[in-house]
């Protein structure tokens, strides 16, 4: 396993780890248990603005993991990730970014090191163990009798903190900064120095069918 960003845990119910500074809708919230290995391809919750009263509250859905455009036909390689530094410039993104911005909760995140016996998962969360929120653009694709919303997650440089471990982090957004990033497609301020902690991580997590808190412990006997 050694996609960036390609795993995440969110255990905190939403109800908590959606107060923000700006009032969530919560009325189409849907039950989620508690996950400390969400892949791609599930369904997440992701924060994003209805496009039909784009001036009313932000609000929740879940969507599948790996954006698929309007345009675009289901495949098994639908992107998980897309880049910062280009988001508005690629055609698989452009539109999103453009119109349909979203939010990310997680408690934390995977990243694999690369090291002499192979891939290393590492966990990443917040210094002090507070929910993070990652920038994510998100899509409604529409077949014959069907219909797919899908969302993939910014990435940008690895900051201080995580660069030991991958080049790449998630686009992290401060409260003051969620409501003018879904809003107005105002690009967040890099994420400094002493906001993540990092830690390695038991090989378990490399398999979508382990979903437990022990996924999360730091390995006792490694860096």
């Amino acid at each position: 396993m050694s996609v960036m960003c390609g795993r995440f845990a969110l255990a905190t119910p939403l109800e908590k780890a959606l107060v923000v500074e700006e009032s969530i809708d919560l009325s189409d919230l849907e039950p989620m248990n508690p996950s400390w290995n969400v892949a791609p391809t599930q369904r997440p919750a992701v924060v994003y603005l209805d496009p039909n009263n784009p001036n009313g509250p932000m609000r929740v859905k879940r969507m599948a993991w790996g954006l698929r455009p309007s345009w675009s036909r289901p495949s098994n390689t639908e992107p998980i990730n897309a880049r910062l530094e280009t988001v508005n410039e690629k055609p698989m993104f452009r539109d999103a970014f453009n119109h349909r911005r979203g939010l990310l909760p997680m408690d934390g995140w995977y990243e694999w090191m690369t090291t002499p016996v192979g891939q290393q998962p590492w966990y990443n969360t917040h210094i002090a163990d507070e929910v993070l929120y990652a920038a994510v653009v998100h899509e409604e694709w529409k077949g014959s009798n069907t219909s797919h919303t899908s969302f993939a997650m910014l990435t940008t440089e690895a900051n201080e903190d995580c660069k030991k471990v991958h080049h790449r982090m998630p686009v992290l957004l401060r409260q003051h900064e969620l409501s003018a990033w879904v809003r107005e497609a105002v690009l967040p301020s890099p994420t400094p120095a002493g906001t993540v902690k990092c830690h390695a991580v038991s090989r378990d997590v490399n398999n979508a069918n382990n979903d437990h808190k022990g996924l999360i412990h730091p390995l006792p006997t490694l860096f």
